[in-house]
């Protein structure tokens, strides 16, 4: 969810793999592996690249992606999200079976028999909690609105309900009741998100403030455990033998390096370092394609990136003044050159391969920011009369506006060089840049300390509404502080109609408001995989709407 969703731009290019599951023994068609086709090497581990340090692993605070795919591992929900023959699936994890009622307002999910890594029983009450936590209030839960289809949970999170009036109990320890406010056509899709694993109020209560900020501070469910977490350098998995299905588990291992520089992680793969990665570089694709050693994974990702503003700001309050800025981006240009066309111009805020029940919604809406840009061929008077109306001076070659970034290497300083000189261009303006690490740029752009920043979003499942909940006025979570009370009502009306067509409309209307009337953000690309994995990694899953999912991967013939 944004991680929900939020990652840093360069994310996307780096660390996503394909969302295709990579080298499965197609005699067997077995995840696990079947002894009598698969020649498993004998010490099994994979080797991948983090990206950047989590902010915190807890699940009702962790906001980014580097959190969730650590959380995937190490933690078993309600369901997993896995895939087959390319799409996605969701499959039985710690529920191993469900059912509703006719209206879809009432589901019961059966717990099977499994363990925490402390040799504790996961009970349905574990579920309970740990929806209540996020929900409270005091939690602070950046993502609690994801929760909000089920009874209650907006009231309970906007302290006008108590947390144990919300519509989840345990029937008893293996049996989960959930009723939802209304009927919700993306429920079920939701449900293997890390706001649904189970969390121990015994471990939570203990750590406080310091659960989930390190491998000793936190227990786990799933086919992973945290053996050892160097902060800034690497995390280590290991399999957890307390797992309820660990038969289908062959690592024994997982070495998360965090490496933030580009040659760094490029050199890594080539040497054998690393055992899968983006690429984006021509110099570096050439290179790898050359060896013959890899399988190249390529399509689009459900996800964009955007530039998005401070509307608090005493310039960014100003809608022409944001158009100007919206319109000022030469998307295409910056696709291939910062991107290496590993992104799309992105003229539209939800991307490609993201459907309205079969439809994909890309296909059925406009483009906002093409009428935008047809409407406006000069970004720089736009942007004079955007001044004029604040009271300030028109001439934009005396405007400074510092721009806010989320890394400190070099990849994040040349698209922070692009971009100054991109809006002197088009805009006339000077723009400075302020490095910051990831963690500093959460902090920063929540507390509304800057300008104007860039992000990436990743959709959490295969709905609109992933991509646009995030600016609904009483539960955003990208903090441009934006509010607009129709864009509200469109979108929440759209959450809670099973009518397709309705839908459709209401988020096409949402989508003009949100980038050609207001425009409170300014898309820039839609990310495509272009990831090399070794071809001894089998039974890799990196599904669209999901993380990369190692349950079942194993490496044969590494060594050849």
């Amino acid at each position: 969810m944004k991680t929900k969703k939020l990652m840093s731009a360069i994310l996307m290019v780096t660390l996503m793999a394909s969302g295709l599951m990579v080298g499965c023994d197609k005699k067997s068609g077995d995840k696990g592996g079947s002894s009598s086709t698969v020649k498993m090497d004998k010490e099994q581990y994979i080797n991948c690249n983090l990206g950047a340090e989590p902010k915190t692993l807890d699940p009702s605070k962790g906001t980014d992606v580097y959190a969730a795919l650590i959380l995937t591992e190490t933690m078993e929900g309600l369901t997993r999200l896995e895939q087959e023959n390319g799409k996605d699936v969701v499959k039985p994890a710690g529920a191993e079976k469900w059912e509703h009622n006719e209206e879809g307002t009432v589901w019961k999910f059966y717990l099977r028999d499994y363990n925490w890594s402390d040799g504790k029983k996961v009970t349905a009450e574990d579920f309970v909690y740990s929806v209540k936590r996020t929900l409270d209030p005091k939690t602070g839960a950046p993502y609690a609105n994801l929760l909000y289809v089920i009874k209650n949970g907006a009231a309970i999170n906007e302290g006008k309900a108590a947390v144990d009036t919300l519509g989840m109990k345990a029937l008893d320890e293996k049996i989960l009741e959930i009723t939802l406010e209304k009927p919700c056509p993306y429920f079920f899709q939701i449900t293997y998100n890390k706001t649904f694993v189970p969390q121990r109020k015994d471990i939570v209560e203990k750590y406080g403030d310091k659960y989930g900020s390190g491998s000793d501070t936190m227990v786990y469910c799933g086919p992973f455990a945290i053996k050892n977490w160097t902060h800034n350098s690497e995390l280590v998995l290991e399999k957890n033998d307390k797992y309820w299905d660990k038969k289908s588990v062959k690592l024994e291992k997982v070495n998360m390096k965090i490496i933030k520089d580009d040659s760094a992680v490029y050199n890594s793969l080539y040497s054998g370092a690393l055992d899968f990665s983006g690429a984006s570089k021509k110099e570096w694709i050439e290179k790898f394609d050359k060896t013959g050693k890899f399988n190249n994974l390529k399509g689009y990702t459900p996800g964009a990136s955007y530039i998005f503003f401070n509307t608090k700001d005493k310039l960014f309050k100003n809608a022409n003044v944001r158009k100007a800025f919206s319109i000022g981006v030469t998307r295409e240009d910056l696709c291939n050159v910062i991107f290496k066309g590993r992104q799309k111009p992105a003229y539209g805020w939800v991307p490609p391969t993201v459907l309205v029940n079969d439809k994909e919604f890309r296909e059925e809406a406009e483009e906002p920011i093409e009428n935008l840009v047809k409407e406006n061929p000069d970004p720089k008077a736009l942007l004079s009369k955007g001044l004029k109306e604040l009271g300030m001076d028109p001439d934009p070659s005396k405007l400074t506006v510092t721009f806010l970034q989320a890394g400190t290497d070099q990849w994040f300083r040349t698209y922070a060089e692009y971009l100054q000189d991109m809006y002197k261009k088009t805009l006339g303006i000077t723009l400075k840049t302020e490095y910051v690490e990831w963690p500093v740029f959460q902090k920063k752009t929540d507390d509304g300390e800057f300008e104007l920043a860039s992000m990436s979003m990743s959709g959490d499942y295969n709905d609109p509404n992933t991509f646009f909940d995030g600016f609904i006025s009483a539960t955003a979570y990208v903090p441009t502080f934006w509010k607009n009370a129709e864009y509200d009502k469109l979108t929440t009306d759209a959450q809670n109609t099973m009518d397709v067509a309705k839908r459709l409309e209401d988020y096409k209307k949402a989508e003009k408001i949100l980038l050609y009337d207001e425009a409170a953000i300014a898309p820039t690309g839609f990310p495509t995989r272009n990831t090399y994995v070794y071809k001894y990694v089998k039974n890799l899953m990196t599904p669209l709407f999901g993380t990369t999912e190692l349950k079942y991967t194993y490496t044969e013939g590494r060594s050849k």
